[in-house]
């Protein structure tokens, strides 16, 4: 007779935890921890290397964002391609499909850096990182490419940062 008391009251208690975990809100205040996120709904992308705290306010219009997204979308556009020529051939290449843009936002001038794995022959990462670097200069509601893309090792920038 206890045993089924038992039976009972623990089958009355799980109906309780599942009804009370269907009622609380599974996203509760997921909103506020995106706006506090280094490049949160402010940022164009990637952020530019936001620190712990908050991050600055972005300093880049929404239009000025979208023409510097469009800018880098259309001049890495060659620079992708490569890569995944490399890939499919089995040579060497940087992971630009999935790399992570970082912004540097000075005056009228942007830096953007796509960091991405490296790969070595095969598909092996090498665990370094590479950046595809673009400066771009604001010429009225566009940005403009200032100069020859360049690559550059990013594991040795955050080393010297640490």
């Amino acid at each position: 007779m206890a045993e089924k008391m038992t039976r009972k009251v623990f089958a009355m208690v799980a109906v309780a935890l599942f009804v009370c975990a269907l009622l609380i809100p599974s996203r509760a205040g997921a909103i506020e921890v995106k706006k506090l996120m280094p490049g949160g709904e402010s940022a164009p992308s990637g952020g530019g290397g936001g620190g712990g705290g908050g991050s600055a306010p972005n300093p880049m219009s929404k239009a000025q964002q979208q023409a510097l997204s469009d800018a880098v979308s259309s001049d890495s556009e060659q620079f992708v391609d490569q890569e995944s020529e490399k890939k499919s051939s089995g040579e060497a290449y940087v992971d630009l499909e999935h790399a992570k843009p970082h912004i540097f936002p000075s005056g009228g001038n942007v830096t953007v850096k796509l960091q991405a794995a490296a790969y070595k022959a095969k598909g092996k990462k090498t665990g370094e990182e590479k950046a595809l670097v673009f400066k771009y200069k604001s010429k009225g509601n566009s940005y403009v490419l200032d100069g020859d893309p360049t690559w550059e090792e990013a594991n040795a920038a955050t080393a010297k940062a640490k």
